[in-house]
């Protein structure tokens, strides 16, 4: 197995994702999108990336992740192309679907592709090891594709006269693209289907996977968790920004939120490595550990709405992503030993679904109830759903006398 290439085209690709995220918005309004059709555009892209989310999980596990990842990236590059080229409301609704699709296709058909590779290999004994290379490696690409795409426009200025605003990060991203691409083609081997394999029809897929969920536990148990995670993410990334100017100081911090997000990646990576050391080095029971990181996750969150010193905020927001990091190694080691090899995509798919309506969830709630209550009451209530998932889990899955580590 080529692990250093694999974890090559794994960064490549988080760095794609990283390069439009400080600029997105203002890409958009220089393509002739105002401030009022700005939300609508961009809600047009989480509604696509939401509905399409399991049906392209599926066809990775039918048609194969290479195929699927590889078109993934092909429709990818023509979003890129569309945004360049493109210019008002349709056309870049147009790339925005197109983008969605794009984040639909590849959310678990590589990371599949790639855990699959690995437990041919190595076993599933060292899972932690392959989730840890994973999670690390999607936040440093991720990190370095924000950092540094916030300072593509300024050297476009200072090089490129001739270019758009904002056109040197859409230009790195098609090459980038381009490579990852070509890469997938010549490279990757695809193990989850063969082609002597007779490959069922998706509506028999759907049935099978759909059994598997309804009859084991403890992926209903990491299902439920991921809800309450994407409910949490939301209330806690919509509000922490004008919280955390409404107990600044003086205006002269301000730098302090470009440090915050810097934190935030480092945070969640370090906590993901600390995570693969204890496993490591002290073989615990994965589920316990998961149980336990959850709940002090639930704890630091409800203690971080009491912080009013800039500085501990600081430190116990950094601490929430950090316990993140570190629920996230055990929670993935434990999903993909308990899913087949044939659809992994799928499951992977709906795990990402399910976040993401904790997500849209959290984001109704916290819509109503911010007009009656404060930010910090609002992430209390955030720390209690936490609380709340994992009373409901933590029996389920620690019942087992035989759990696997």
């Amino acid at each position: 197995m080529k692990v250093k290439l694999y974890s090559l085209m794994v960064l490549l690709n988080s760095y794609l994702g990283g390069l439009l995220v400080p600029i997105l918005s203002l890409l958009l309004m220089s393509k002739g999108i105002s401030l009022s059709n700005l939300s609508i555009i961009m809600g047009i892209y989480a509604i696509t990336v939401v509905f399409l989310e399991l049906p392209t999980g599926v066809i990775a596990d039918v048609m194969g992740r290479k195929k699927t990842f590889c078109l993934s990236l092909l429709i990818s590059l023509i979003s890129s192309l569309v945004l360049l080229f493109g210019h008002g409301f349709i056309i870049m609704c147009v790339a925005m679907i197109l983008f969605g699709l794009s984040r639909a296709l590849s959310s678990g058909s590589f990371d599949a592709l790639f855990i699959d590779s690995y437990i041919e290999a190595f076993g599933k004994d060292k899972l932690n090891r392959i989730t840890t290379r994973l999670a690390v490696l999607d936040s440093l690409g991720l990190s370095a594709g924000a950092l540094s795409g916030g300072f593509f426009p300024e050297i476009k200025s200072n090089l490129f006269s001739n270019f758009g605003s904002y056109d040197l990060n859409i230009i790195i991203r098609i090459i980038l693209t381009i490579i990852v691409l070509v890469l997938s083609i010549i490279f990757i081997k695809d193990i989850s289907t063969t082609e002597n394999e007779e490959r069922i029809p998706i509506k028999e897929h759907i049935k099978k996977s759909s059994s598997f969920v309804k009859g084991n536990l403890t992926v209903l148990c990491i299902f439920i968790s991921a809800f309450a995670t994407g409910f949490f993410l939301s209330a806690l990334e919509t509000y922490w920004q004008p919280h955390f100017i409404s107990i600044m100081p003086n205006k002269s911090m301000m730098g302090l939120l470009g440090i915050m997000a810097f934190l935030y990646f480092v945070a969640a990576m370090s906590g993901g490595i600390i995570s693969n050391k204890i496993i490591d080095k002290y073989k615990l029971n994965l589920k316990s550990m998961y149980v336990v990181v959850r709940l002090l996750l639930a704890f630091i969150l409800i203690l971080t709405a009491f912080q009013k010193n800039i500085f501990l905020f600081i430190i116990f927001y950094t601490m929430i992503y950090l316990m993140l990091g570190m629920a996230n190694i055990p929670e993935a080691v434990i999903l993909n030993g308990e899913i087949p090899n044939k659809i992994r995509a799928s499951i992977l798919s709906v795990n990402s679904l399910v976040m993401q309506l904790g997500g849209l969830a959290g984001s109704l709630v916290s819509s109503f109830l911010i007009s009656y209550i404060s930010i910090p009451a609002l992430w209390v209530v955030a720390g209690v759903v936490i609380l709340i998932s994992v009373l409901l889990t933590s029996k389920k899955l620690l019942v087992s006398k035989n759990d696997k580590e």
